[in-house]
């Protein structure tokens, strides 16, 4: 019998719901585009799915110095989302949490369990449709648009369209990457399979299944470990078969897991080496999550250079920072270090041109099989990262359907306004001001209730000095000193130093401008500690350098907040975390510590004034870009124009911690919401100049409040700040109206 064809129009076609890709459908579907977003699982959200819960990360994460550098955008809205409604993490919840967002979209189609067989192109070497099957219903499938994206992470409509792809490793002299091997081979990042365990509250046995590997017969934990205090559920690298085609041998590499997970079941239970007793598995996951496959080719490669060097690309459309992470190929059984956490300066670019497939004029590329070099797929492979492309690619859909072009049309044609509708919506572009002409805030005068001093006075914690701690802080203009406060055992020297970025958007100590040393006299109470300073500064973070002194203990608080963000400098014990410059293992790190060095600067600028909410900016670059208010009483901000202005729409940037590294799997994530705005209300002057209220949020958990109204002529709007989530104070990025 022949199966039941059905044809499906659209604008844009989604093949994939991984996390890029469904980014890529809430933002195409939100712009009015007529959107198919098509699974072949019947969950969606790829890794970070319920069926695997691989953990979201991003530009946040495993590094020194990249401060603020969370991706924001639809990622940021999911995550958060998800942080408020479901703080067990529980994988189903955070299931519900992404079928909801998706069907809550009226332009938007979805068909699960539906694989991608077959691709038909037109004269022209462009894809006119995709078919697939649906498992569950027996439907064949039959999609048509004049676009299309790949988010499939094997490249499998790339593939089977005709388009340029690369599998495997490059060669190092290719593209002089002194990360990559030699030769060329076709190696590839190994794969996880995911494995949960629960404490019964009474004893379980376990048997093993024949075809478990024995680990008490080989030597293979000399090299890997199965971690004592975490043994119930998978590690990262419990990984194989790097070595072996990720498309025609995945079953066999799928048995290769079930024989690892079972096997490592077994040493666990019947070892006699855990406290395992009680413990059954709860879950097993029936595919293996990939890290890498093919990968399609753009009209540009993204390679290691430009990554560590933070190349600034015309065309940027959103960045990544992960380290380049750089896996063994033989995974759970190499006998070589697992992986390498190569450590950048900060964060990088990504380049449009990266996006679209440089064959197939009508396909976007998102995901893992991104137009990047196996390098550079160490890094820009996470999630949150790779999600940034996929709300790029719907924005230049729109762009393309607007216009009556292609993908690779909009980069050259269209460029602009692509970074401006990202920048809309949340989207980071490096150093990219948000500028419309419709914005009418833009031409407001702005003035706030009061400004937070460059200064943090509440004490609440101690810190010895037993490593080498720093402060980042923002400054423009003249400083004159920096005070600390502290306690010393004894008579002694505080030595320090200030060191400038070597990019706007960078907080590394690159350049020393200043050192200077200040007496500490013994003390049982906590005093000031003047660092006399006296110098001109451009705008921009600096990094504070203290240098150890164990008889000192300075005060701190116990949160941070945006524009001050203490680190503190220790040997580095992981031989995996190699410094990208010299190739070798760092021999120290630093690390963000969440509390804050208690300080207050005697400068002549205020850098949290309430300009800052309408500079064009919706993070710290440069500075910090934001407007904090002196405590929380009676606060607020007021935009007024000269003639009144017709405004039907506000939408406010608030403040989620985007300097928290931040997994979407960690329990711990609750006081992101602290510095967040949680009440407020926006009042307008009528005609008579009367005060009206306009609108009122109460329980806000999200970062973007986009406000929507019958529009009204005013020439004053107010927004009135109520509560937060815990900071004492207000903080606001942008407004804009």
């Amino acid at each position: 019998m022949k199966q039941k064809e059905i044809e499906i129009i659209a604008d844009l076609v989604i093949a994939g719901a991984g996390l890029p890709g469904i980014c890529t459908a809430l933002q195409s579907a939100r712009m009015g585009l007529k959107t198919a977003l098509i699974n072949n699982r019947p969950y969606f959200g790829g890794n970070s799915s319920a069926e695997l819960m691989i953990m979201i990360v991003g530009a946040s994460g495993m590094q020194e110095f990249n401060y603020n550098a969370r991706e924001t955008g639809i990622v940021e809205e999911l995550f958060l989302e998800n942080l408020y409604k479901n703080p067990e993490k529980n994988r189903y919840v955070w299931d519900g949490i992404l079928l909801d967002k998706l069907m809550a979209e009226e332009n938007l189609m979805l068909f699960p369990n539906t694989c991608i067989d077959t691709v038909e192109m037109t004269d022209e070497g462009m894809i006119r449709s995709l078919s697939g099957l649906q498992t569950t219903t027996e439907k064949r499938f039959i999609f048509q648009a004049p676009l299309f994206v790949d988010d499939t992470g094997d490249g499998t409509v790339g593939y089977l369209a005709g388009a340029e792809y690369r599998y495997g490793r490059e060669a190092s002299a290719e593209f002089d990457e002194k990360f990559a091997p030699a030769e060329a081979d076709d190696g590839v990042l190994p794969s996880t399979m995911v494995f949960f365990a629960h404490d019964k509250g009474y004893p379980v046995s376990y048997k093993p299944p024949r075809f478990a590997k024995d680990y008490t017969k080989t030597d293979v934990l000399e090299h890997r470990i199965i971690p004592p205090d975490n043994f119930h559920q998978f590690q990262w690298f419990y990984e194989l078969d790097g070595r072996m085609n990720q498309m025609e041998d995945y079953e066999e590499i799928l048995q290769h897991h079930r024989e690892l997970v079972y096997g490592v079941w077994d040493y666990i239970k019947n070892s006699g080496k855990y406290d395992s007793d009680n413990y059954e598995f709860s879950y097993i996951s029936p595919i293996a999550g990939k890290r890498e496959s093919r990968r399609l080719i753009g009209d540009y490669i993204l390679t290691e250079g430009d990554i560590t060097d933070q190349k600034d690309f015309p065309d940027a459309i959103g960045h990544g920072g992960w380290s380049i992470d750089l896996h063994a190929l033989d995974g759970f059984y190499s006998k070589e270090i697992i992986n390498r956490h190569i450590y950048l300066k900060g964060i990088y670019q990504i380049p449009y041109r990266c996006c679209y497939s440089k064959d197939v004029k009508n396909l976007f590329i998102e995901g893992r099989c991104m137009s990047v070099s196996h390098v550079a797929l160490g890094t820009v492979r996470t999630m949150a990262t790779l999600s940034t492309a996929g709300q790029a690619n719907a924005v230049s859909a729109y762009l393309c359907k607007k216009y009556g072009v292609l993908p690779g049309q909009v980069g050259e044609e269209h460029l602009e306004e692509l970074q401006n509708l990202l920048l809309e919506a949340d989207q980071y572009i490096v150093g990219k001001k948000y500028a419309d002409p419709d914005n009418l805030a833009q031409t407001a005068e702005v003035s706030a209730s009061s400004v937070k001093p460059l200064s943090n006075l509440s004490q609440e914690l101690v810190q010895r000095m037993e490593h080498h701690i720093a402060l980042s802080l923002p400054f423009d203009g003249r400083v004159n000193s920096i005070c600390l406060y502290g306690k010393a055992e004894q008579d002694t020297i505080l030595s320090y130093r200030i060191y400038s970025a070597d990019k706007p958007e960078n907080y590394n100590p690159a350049a020393e401008l200043y050192q200077g040393m200040v007496k500490v006299s013994e003390s049982k109470m906590t005093e000031e500690i003047v660092l006399p300073i006296d110098q001109e500064f451009v705008p921009g973070h600096y990094f504070i350098e203290l240098e150890q002194n164990t008889a000192l203990e300075l005060a701190m608080s116990k949160y941070s907040y945006t524009g001050a963000v203490t680190s503190v400098k220790k040997p580095n014990s992981d031989c995996a975390h190699v410094d990208f410059a010299s190739g070798l293992v760092k021999e120290h790190v630093w690390k963000v510590l969440e509390p804050c060095l208690c300080f207050r600067v005697s400068c002549e600028k205020s850098v949290f004034g309430a300009e800052n909410v309408t500079n064009g900016y919706t993070r710290p670059y440069q500075l910090s870009n934001i407007w904090h208010s002196d405590g929380k009483e009676n606060q607020w901000l007021k935009l007024s124009w000269d003639e009144p202005q017709r405004i039907s729409k506000l939408t406010l940037f608030f403040d989620s911690n985007l300097n928290r590294f931040c997994r979407s799997a960690d329990k711990d994530n609750v006081d992101l919401f602290y510095r967040m705005v949680k009440d407020y209300a926006v009042y307008y002057k009528d005609a008579d100049g009367k005060k009206r209220l306009l609108y009122e949020i109460n329980g806000n958990f999200q970062r973007v409040n986009e406000l929507h109204f019958a529009p009204v002529d005013t020439d004053t709007i107010f927004v009135e700040f109520r509560e937060t989530h815990g900071q004492g104070f207000f903080s606001v990025y942008e407004i804009r109206c």
